[in-house]
Order: C-alpha cells, then sequence, then structure tokens
C-alpha cells in the first residue's frame, strides 16, 4: 500500500464527527507569579513585593539607597510614578534622572550612573525572562548599562511561555507598527568564559533587583 492509500484510510468517514481534544486550562495567575519568582531568583535576580504605586516606588529607592547610589536613571514609569517620584526620592536622598532610550545623548548619560530603573511591560515565567521592549520611551538603555539594575513589573503582565509572548508581540492592536525589538533578562551579566571561572557584570549589570507589584 503506498503512502496516499494508507492516508486516505485515516481520514474520518463522512458524517461521522471528527474528535477534538478537550481544551487544556492554563495556569493561575498566581501560580505563574510563583513559577516566575522561582526562576528569576534561581537566575541570580533579587525579588522584592508591594502592594500599589507608592510602596513599589519606595521598595526601588530603599534598594539603590542601601546600595550606596546617589544618582540614578528612570524610565518608562507609570504617570502615577511620576507624580510622586520627585517628593519621594528627595526624601531618599536621591537625584533621579528621566533618561528614556529616545533621548539625545542617552548612552553617554546612562553609562555614568550606578542604577538605573525601568518598567518591564512583561515577563515569562516558565523561563524566567523580564521583558523589556525597545521605544523611544523604554529603558533598555538603562537595563544594559549602569552597574544595577532595577525592574518594575507589574503582577498582571506575566505571560505563561514564549508562544504567549510571541503572540502578544503580533498583537497588531497594541503595536500597530509591528512587532518591537526586546530584550530577555533573566539575570544579572554573566560570564565563564575564562577558565570556567564565573564572573558577573562584565558586559552588563552586575546585579539585578526585581520589585513585583500590584
Amino acid at each position: 500500500m503506498d503512502r496516499q492509500a494508507f492516508l486516505a484510510r485515516l481520514a474520518p468517514r463522512p458524517g461521522l464527527p471528527v474528535p477534538q481534544a478537550p481544551p487544556r486550562p492554563g495556569p493561575a495567575q498566581g501560580d505563574l507569579t510563583e513559577m516566575l519568582l522561582t526562576n528569576l531568583q534561581a537566575g541570580g535576580c533579587g525579588l522584592h513585593r508591594a502592594t500599589g504605586a507608592q510602596a513599589a516606588l519606595a521598595a526601588v529607592l530603599a534598594i539603590m539607597k542601601e546600595a550606596g547610589v546617589t544618582r540614578a536613571g528612570h524610565a518608562g514609569l507609570p504617570p502615577e510614578m511620576l507624580e510622586i517620584l520627585p517628593a519621594l526620592a528627595q526624601e531618599a536622598g536621591l537625584d533621579m534622572l528621566h533618561l528614556p532610550d529616545g533621548l539625545e545623548g542617552a548612552p553617554a548619560l546612562g553609562e555614568p550612573l550606578a542604577a538605573g530603573l525601568t518598567v518591564c511591560e512583561m515577563a515569562v515565567a516558565q523561563t524566567g525572562g523580564l521583558v523589556q521592549l525597545s521605544g523611544p520611551q523604554g529603558g533598555r538603555l538603562l537595563s544594559l548599562l549602569p552597574p544595577l539594575h532595577v525592574a518594575l513589573l507589574h503582577a498582571s503582565a506575566i505571560l505563561p511561555d514564549m508562544a504567549a509572548l510571541a503572540a502578544t508581540l503580533a498583537d497588531a492592536g497594541r503595536f500597530p507598527q509591528g512587532p518591537p525589538a526586546c530584550a530577555l533578562i533573566s539575570g544579572p551579566s554573566k560570564t565563564a568564559d575564562i577558565e570556567g571561572v564565573m564572573i558577573r557584570g562584565v558586559h552588563g549589570p552586575g546585579r539585578v533587583e526585581v520589585v513585583l507589584w500590584s
């Protein structure tokens, strides 16, 4: 029997219903959160939780102050955080510079900063990856140049896997100009190329702290 004849015998008979696999429920949001945090911690990220914009920003500034930072850059903050940032930063004794990717001279301004604060638009629970999108108001430079990267992530932005990320990036309603470039951050920069010795911060931040807020 040739291949075509064999496949024809497997085809459903006319009039008979084609069996369909029942839909598999996806993981609950709480399970996604725990999966993400577990994988981020395994990648070397520090983890912090906060409820509300003010508590999240206070946690960010406390991390920077503990690290000895006096001047840092920020990009991509939502309006409710931008409104309260100056007062909180002044109280913490920190100078916060608005430094989005589209600002002229951003690389030269960002490189000497001790820390960068960015908002990660999404995260992938399965791989423990923070998604930093490219854009004029984005913070990819601040996620790469300073030795300390503090990433803000809203709990509602956690995706289950890479397939969900690909589908989200291809959503023309959200990204009418086409899928944006993005960076996936799974922990501090590290390499073991030289004699198998692990070194952090060679070509990116040596410390990544994640503040998950809701």
